[in-house]
């Protein structure tokens, strides 16, 4: 399936339906333990058993209300979304407000978003199974496109010029979206000592120094910002 089709079956805005709300209680009891048992254990933790009794409901209850556990996790992640995509645009809009520097508090919010977010640890550790199982990498997937749009609309880059159309401007997104996939995978492997408000430190300051021809792109001035001709999509 291409990302255009994922896109068009699985439309992610902020804000979105709440996917919890609308399950019966019991659904939404035993989505809650899956949840806290991926968070506080990991993905091998959570067996139909373990949730079963984290719940207080019997397996049969979770295959009639999830088929599996791959369905159970499914709808986990699309609860992790919608919580995560919700938190960090909010947080971000009151440091932004606060700071008066988009700058600096996207690289906040990212910072934040790292070292804070359980959600996004429980996020982390999905992810890898998401590589064999289609549903789960289409939810992520559509979860990656809400994050491009969203960092560039942190950093003041959503302007005239529709972003999609700008390879420089969407490179910029998916850039940023996997900086902190890499920094909280280099923290978890040594998490005494890495230091990773030094390359958050480092990004703004090279994203600061291109902020001016960023903007002219968000603007659809069409000012070049690399220099370079066109080399077909080779760097």
């Amino acid at each position: 399936m291409s990302p255009a089709d994922t896109e068009r079956r699985y439309p992610l805005q902020v804000p979105f339906e709440d996917p919890v709300s609308s399950l019966p209680q019991t659904a939404q009891k035993i989505l809650a333990a899956a949840r806290k048992l991926l968070v506080e254990r990991g993905y091998g933790a959570v067996t139909l058993e373990k949730v079963a009794a984290e719940a207080g409901v019997n397996k049969a209850s979770i295959r009639y209300n999830f088929g599996n556990k791959a369905g159970l996790m499914t709808a986990v992640v699309d609860a992790l979304i919608h919580d995560e995509c919700l938190l960090l645009a909010a947080d971000l809009r009151k440091v932004d407000q606060a700071e008066g520097d988009r700058l600096h508090a996207a690289m906040k919010g990212i910072r934040g978003m790292m070292v804070s977010a359980d959600d996004f640890k429980g996020f982390f550790d999905v992810l890898p199974h998401a590589f064999r199982h289609e549903d789960l990498r289409e939810r992520m997937f559509a979860l990656y496109k809400w994050w491009y749009r969203q960092n560039l609309e942190w950093l003041g880059l959503d302007g005239s010029a529709d972003p999609e159309r700008s390879d420089l401007l969407m490179g910029l997104a998916e850039l940023i979206a996997a900086i902190p996939d890499g920094l909280t995978l280099q923290m978890g492997l040594d998490p005494e000592h890495f230091d990773y408000a030094r390359p958050l430190r480092a990004l703004e300051l090279l994203l600061r120094n291109s902020m001016d021809e960023l903007r002219a792109e968000a603007a659809g001035e069409g000012r070049p910002v690399l220099g370079t001709p066109d080399t077909g999509g080779d760097p």
